[in-house]
């Protein structure tokens, strides 16, 4: 598909059509060269039977990293479902990311060397090389990136949040040109959108640069804009532990019949069942005590916080894998068999160590977060990002996973060219669902 500086769709596969957006690359000095951004739309049904054609709705499924343009390819008929059928759903790649162009590419090869109940802190917690590893392997990423993505020509200054509120305005300025645009029932000049997660800090950025901009806009599993700014750490996981002990809850309400890891009478009884495997995965006091199988358990507690972190991210999902998962912790346990647990759980999970972590493409979530936080991490040691750590662990049993991308920003120097810090809010054209 050729880039254009018109919204010019193209047939695709499967009843979707394809575009790709000419842009600027730099908002502020548009002579400096040009960025390209992929959209795929799921188109609204000619003669709805739900009323005239509306508009488009463009989608970001958070991140920052994930893929819009995935997430319309597998989701853009349910979301139509809701919409209604009159609707066209639009997903793009925010800048430097999959299909976005340029791409930031410059991945490497190596790898640095408040009760006694659920809220109890006395928990097993990685040992430090999960951090100075994440910390290691950042500032090598981060060097590298400099190298080949940092220049003022190239993606890396270009990937801020801001910069891409503006694709997002140039995306619905260039839909109002279109014969779409010039039918829509709804203002085709203001933004219809749906974001979660990170999408919804895209969202009220774009609302607070451009509310007269605003159209339909829902913002879904809301992240304060404020906390993404200071850390995007421990404001995101406030309740991470009562979504943890929602399983607990569900299980004993659905019973030994549908939920095989139920015990005793009450959800108090089940977490129990829990808190004894989980207090066994200590790597910390393996390590002090030079135990010998330290680092097996150091790889089985970060896969187990990862597996808890996943069903709380997605309950309905991973409700059945979740009792799977920890009745064979208990198997493994009992059998001194840790480690082909562990490698069982890789095939669910994934690899959350730095090989793993690296296969996700790290530099395209770094070079949007540490951009839009001013890089206030860049070159912090993890003796100074002591205190951070402390109130992850404060805020959840498995708070210290959720640090992973900051510790990231610590090697990441490459500033944005531009970046919005509020104020956010404003009397937006239209009001904001936030769900």
């Amino acid at each position: 598909i050729s880039p254009s500086t018109t919204l010019t769709w193209c047939p695709c596969s499967n009843g979707f059509f394809c575009a790709k957006l000419d842009v600027p690359l730099d908002y502020q000095n548009p002579i400096l060269g040009r960025a390209f951004v992929p959209l795929v739309k799921y188109p609204a049904h000619a003669n709805s039977s739900d009323g005239p054609y509306q508009g488009q709705m463009l989608l970001n499924p958070g991140g920052p990293g994930a893929s819009g343009i995935d997430e319309a390819l597998s989701t853009g008929a349910l979301i139509q479902t809701v919409l209604g059928s009159n609707w066209d759903v639009v997903g793009f790649d925010t800048r430097g990311m999959w299909l976005s162009e340029p791409l930031a590419d410059c991945t490497t090869n190596a790898s640095s060397s408040q009760n006694t109940t659920f809220r109890a802190r006395s928990v097993p917690r990685v040992s430090d090389e999960f951090y100075t590893s994440h910390i290691g392997f950042g500032k090598e990423l981060g060097e590298r990136c400099e190298r080949t993505i940092g220049g003022q020509k190239d993606i890396g200054p270009h990937m801020s949040t801001a910069i891409n509120a503006r694709d997002m305005l140039s995306i619905t300025n260039a839909f109002a040109e279109t014969e779409d645009g010039k039918r829509a029932s709804k203002p085709s000049h203001l933004l219809n959108y749906y974001g979660i997660s990170y999408g919804t800090f895209l969202g009220q950025t774009f609302v607070s640069m451009f509310p007269g901009n605003v159209g339909n806009v829902v913002l879904d599993g809301n992240v304060s804009p404020e906390g993404y700014l200071t850390n995007f750490t421990s404001a995101a996981i406030n309740h991470l532990d009562g979504a943890i002990a929602s399983f607990f809850i569900y299980c004993n309400k659905a019973g030994p019949s549908s939920c095989s890891y139920y015990t005793g009478s009450t959800p108090k009884d089940i977490y129990r069942r829990f808190k004894r495997s989980f207090e066994q995965l200590d790597p910390r006091k393996a390590e002090a005590e030079h135990w010998s199988n330290a680092t097996d358990l150091e790889a089985a507690l970060l896969l187990l916080k990862v597996g808890l972190l996943t069903y709380a991210d997605m309950p309905l999902t991973y409700f059945s894998t979740l009792t799977t998962v920890l009745q064979g912790l208990e198997v493994a346990i009992s059998s001194q068999n840790i480690s082909s647990w562990t490698q069982e759980m890789k095939t669910i999970f994934g690899d959350p160590t730095i090989t793993g972590y690296e296969k996700l493409n790290p530099q395209w979530s770094l070079g949007t977060m540490c951009s839009d936080q001013n890089n206030v991490l860049y070159n912090k040691t993890l003796q100074e990002l002591r205190p951070l750590l402390k109130d992850l662990e404060k805020e959840s049993i498995i708070g210290e996973i959720w640090s992973h991308a900051e510790l990231g920003c610590t090697g990441w120097s490459i500033k944005a060219s531009e970046v919005f810090h509020g104020p956010f809010g404003g009397d937006t054209a239209t009001p904001i669902l936030f769900v």
